[in-house]
């Protein structure tokens, strides 16, 4: 049983030492991967380069109500004036056409969008189709003056664009590969689409007149109320749950690892090593009171009290002999003395009990019949402080 618990413990100490070496591994991937902007995260909490932090704080500074929204397209604020939907999104959480046509009706009661980046389902909703790729980066020029436009000379502007246009979209800024900044109204709201997440980044924003473009952008949809930056579509998401944090990249392959490892545990520890042992019924021990008092009236009736008394002083003896590693024949005084030492009992008590017999009996002045009975209370009281049973 001991080997067994070492080796649990030594199993469960490196069951410890990996999942927690997979978790620092995990959590530095994602740090390497936010720093290096291997996968482009156009998201308010993001400081690298791809990352919109420096856009959410500059229209902080500039006294416009940010904030960030971290549920679904289906429950949406209503004292929202811009939600602002940059893509592309975390992976597993791309909103579909069906969460796309909430986001057209919370437009429609008179909310404003702002659209950064290419997103088919979102596009489609507003009747925009996203051409990735079309133009080359570069320095773009305001088609026409607007309020939108307001203070822009040029811009820096990846090379996508969109494409299908319907009538009522009107566009600021393009090239022949397409518009790269489209606007249009959705009910008394507006719907404003920039092709290109980038331009707005960390990493491009004070180039050109982009960060002039971003205080337009706030300044048209503010006046509405606060702007808002949808998270939840880069996985930062409300309330998340201890089994959504394990169950979801990164931490999911750290998570069935561990499931792996603690089911090969269980797995060793309920094998049985051998035939089951059957249950053996408790049995119940009387009382050497109860055992002297039911063979002192079979004695008594036989007329053999004497060597009941015998019996019981020479079956005592070997008992207490036995259980302090004596012979059983070894002398009464031997035995009590020993047994004194272990107990603490007078030496001179125990040799009493068992030095009963035939010939001291007729020595007694008590009957016969009480001698048994308090022969077998005195072993009974000797026998639990000697032996502890």
């Amino acid at each position: 049983m001991r080997a067994w618990r070492t080796d649990a413990l030594i199993l469960l100490v490196v069951l410890a030492v990996f999942i927690g070496g997979n978790i620092w591994i995990a959590r530095r991937g994602i740090h390497a991967a936010s720093g290096l902007d291997i996968v482009p995260n156009p998201s308010a909490f993001n400081g690298g380069p791809s990352g919109l932090s420096a856009l959410y704080f500059l229209w902080r500074e500039l006294g416009f109500d940010t904030r960030v929204w971290r549920r679904g397209w289906d429950d949406l604020p209503s004292e929202a004036g811009v939600l602002v939907v940059a893509a592309p999104f975390a992976l597993g959480a791309e909103p579909g056409a069906e969460e796309s046509s909430y986001l057209l009706k919370w437009a429609e009661a008179g909310h404003s969008v702002l659209l950064l980046g290419r997103d088919s389902d979102a596009g489609a909703a507003f009747g925009l189709r996203p051409v990735p790729g079309s133009s080359e980066p570069g320095t773009l020029h305001p088609l026409a003056p607007t309020d939108l436009l307001t203070g822009v000379d040029t811009l820096r502007l990846g090379g996508d664009r969109w494409a299908d246009l319907n009538p009522s979209i009107v566009s600021h800024v393009g090239d022949d590969g397409g518009p790269a900044l489209v606007s249009c109204s959705v009910g008394d709201s507006h719907l404003i689409a920039l092709a290109d997440a980038s331009a707005l980044s960390n990493e491009h924003l004070r180039e050109a007149d982009n960060a002039i473009l971003a205080a337009n952008l706030a300044a048209i949809g503010s006046a509405q109320g606060p702007i808002y930056f949808d998270e939840f579509h880069h996985g930062f998401r409300e309330r998340r749950t201890l089994a959504a944090l394990l169950f979801r990249p990164p931490l999911l392959w750290v998570t069935l690892q561990a499931l792996l490892a603690l089911a090969l545990l269980l797995h060793a520890a309920s094998r049985r090593f051998g035939t089951p042992v059957p249950l053996v019924p408790a049995v119940r021990h009387r009382a050497s009171v109860e055992y002297v008092t039911a063979m002192a009236s079979l004695y008594r009736r036989g007329k053999a009290v004497d060597l009941m008394l015998e019996r019981l002083s020479k079956g005592f003896r070997r008992e207490v002999a036995r259980s302090l590693g004596l012979p059983a024949n070894a002398p009464a005084q031997r035995v009590a003395e020993a047994a004194a030492a272990r107990s603490g009992v007078e030496a001179a008590r125990i040799v009493r009990v068992l030095r009963l017999s035939e010939e001291q009996v007729a020595r007694e002045a008590r009957p016969k019949e009480g001698l048994l009975l308090w022969a077998g209370v005195e072993i009974e009281t000797l026998r639990r402080k000697i032996l502890g049973g």
